[in-house]
């Protein structure tokens, strides 16, 4: 299913030149971390939603849409090592969630960079999970995916003696 974004958004991207970018907005946490991390794919810092998102470049692409589970890949690059570091300790599922905005929707001439109004989120993806996470001296990749439905079983609850044990007298 395709995930629509707004209509002045594509226009604008779609001309052969424009002004316009789109910022991916990253939150990742885990119940070992005190807080979220927030950043945002840029070299500024933003303020949006009441937090602090820090700018940091990094490479991730868009869920797919295809006929499995979406998947995507964050690659971010292990500049002090300290992100490779802290990624590698924690242990568990680490979350993911992916929001797309507009630069045009903040104030280009502050740092950090503020929201004018409302910006409205052109494309969002929650619920996701950070999974097969690599780490070596250059760079943190990981893939992106949701939960895979397709894998539970159905029913959920068998009605075993243990369970029901008044099924079976």
């Amino acid at each position: 299913m395709p995930r629509p974004i707004s209509a002045s958004l594509r226009e604008l991207l779609q001309r052969q030149e424009s002004g316009e970018a789109v910022l991916f907005f990253v939150t990742l946490d885990h119940p070992d971390l005190a807080e979220p991390v927030r950043v945002v794919c840029d070299g500024v810092d933003y303020v949006w939603q009441g937090e602090t998102w820090i700018g940091f470049p990094f490479d991730i692409e868009l869920l797919s849409d295809g006929e499995g589970p979406p998947r995507a890949q964050l690659t971010i690059q292990n500049v002090d090592r300290s992100i490779g570091d802290t990624v590698r300790d924690l242990t568990g599922q680490i979350s993911l969630r992916m929001e797309i905005v507009a630069a045009s929707e903040f104030d280009q001439t502050v740092a950090p960079r503020v929201a004018i109004g409302t910006p409205p989120v052109e494309y969002s993806a929650s619920n996701l999970r950070l999974a097969n996470v690599s780490v070596d001296a250059l760079q943190v990749t990981g893939d992106i995916v949701s939960y895979d439905y397709s894998q539970d079983t159905y029913p959920a609850r068998r009605a075993t003696q243990d369970r029901y044990p008044a099924l079976f007298r």
